[in-house]
């Protein structure tokens, strides 16, 4: 069995696991679940939130950092997906269609004046080889665009040239995983016009394993500069 398939099976046994809690002690039907990974790259915060038809999924003691992820188990259904800052202002709600067993990623970015959430569907859209990783691209960075995207010394797959700021339509689009070689790499965005404008050094792909690379910050700022985030993803 491949890592990454037995890492999948465990998190959606851990995330079954914790919506069936509830359960009184001789019931043991099976809730349907879903797994939910929420990505933090909005700006104007030090942290975020999440929420789901109003209840917190991180406590507000412990929200969620910047440049940082998470992952929860979700009950199917149509669920409200609210995002506040760490001084409970709400930036952005959506509401989302959960499916059984299906693997979800929301990503937060944006500033002040419009903070943005994307959600996408994480599937094996290609099985990869034993010495590859999957690997997808997104660019949610202030002040960027037609970004491109290099690991190592690999040619940069067409999907991840000339990215501009995304949107939930260039995030589904973009949403299915590239094989690239698996190993140790220095990972570098570059400008429409060839500059290198983020980089990020010793960036560990290991076989088998499904990752999302994201640009997030803002350009020419010293508190929230420019940084590509690696994001271990589960995927089915």
């Amino acid at each position: 069995m491949k890592n990454y398939r037995l890492f999948n099976f465990i998190a959606i046994a851990v995330a079954t696991f914790l919506l069936s809690s509830c359960l009184k002690d001789n019931d043991d039907q099976r809730i349907p679940g879903a797994l939910f990974t929420m990505v933090n790259g909005y700006t104007d915060a030090n942290a975020v939130v999440y929420y789901a038809d109003g209840g917190p999924l991180q406590s507000p003691y412990y929200p969620l950092d910047f440049k940082s992820y998470s992952q929860v188990g979700l009950f199917t259904g149509a669920r409200k997906i609210a995002i506040s800052s760490e001084y409970n202002n709400v930036l952005v709600d959506t509401t989302v269609t959960i499916k059984d067993s299906t693997i979800y990623t929301s990503f937060v970015y944006g500033n002040k004046t419009k903070a943005v959430q994307v959600i996408t569907t994480d599937k094996v859209n290609k099985d990869i080889k034993n010495t590859e990783s999957g690997v997808r691209f997104f660019n949610f960075a202030e002040g960027t665009d037609q970004v491109t995207l290099q690991i190592g010394s690999q040619t940069s797959p067409t999907e991840w040239t000339n990215r501009a700021k995304e949107t939930q339509n260039s995030a589904t689009a973009h949403q299915g995983f590239i094989a690239q070689k698996s190993g140790t790499f220095t990972v570098i965005a570059k400008d429409k016009a060839g500059k290198t404008i983020a980089t990020r050094k010793d960036i560990k792909l290991v076989e088998n394993y499904y990752y999302s690379l994201i640009l997030i910050g803002k350009i020419n700022d010293e508190k929230k500069p420019l940084y590509l985030g690696l994001v271990a993803q589960a995927a089915n």
